[in-house]
């Protein structure tokens, strides 16, 4: 009976020992400071800013020709017979609904792009990150977004940014 609750005993100690027996050496990136530190990051943000720059101004100029046909319409209310005037609001409400299309169809094209281009950035990134692993022995390395609390020495930003650097000046978009 001695001998049984021995092993009982040792079975259990084996069983409910909650010791790590293996270190894992796991590490974490910020993406929005590669994004917005390193030069193909810079690169790609330069390159959409001077894209958004230019279709906001073509929307600015649209929506100043629409006020001022606006404008020009409700002082027309009282001289042109109703029916005319009617006809002009309704050609009025289409040339508006067209601008909101194509306005929104436009920036959904701008998201699509901006999304795409973070995409190339990650491709880039990936192998580099893959290659550094290895070389220092790094069993995973995590986004910083999904990190609650985490030590300042288990952050890889600076020195991916300067890896990046060194291999990624610039990202052409399309």
């Amino acid at each position: 009976m001695t001998n049984f609750i021995k092993y009982l005993i040792i079975i259990f100690y084996i069983l409910f020992n909650n010791v790590a027996l293996s270190q894992e050496n796991i590490y974490y990136v910020d993406m929005d400071s590669i994004m917005n530190n390193s030069l193909a990051g810079k690169s790609i943000i330069k390159q959409l800013e001077k894209e958004n720059k230019s279709f906001s101004n073509s929307f600015k100029k649209t929506e100043e020709n629409l006020k001022k046909d606006e404008t020009k319409l409700i002082s027309q209310k009282n001289i042109l017979e109703k029916k005319e005037f009617d006809e002009k609001v309704i050609l009025f409400q289409k040339k508006v609904a067209k601008y909101k299309n194509e306005r929104q169809t436009t920036l959904n094209n701008f998201s699509s792009k901006k999304n795409n281009a973070q995409k190339v950035l990650i491709e880039k990134l990936i192998p580099i990150l893959a290659e550094y692993s290895e070389s220092n022995s790094i069993s995973m390395i995590l986004p910083k977004q999904n990190i609650i609390i985490g030590k300042s020495n288990l952050d890889l930003t600076k020195t991916v940014i300067d890896i990046l650097n060194e291999k990624v000046k610039s990202i052409k978009l399309n």
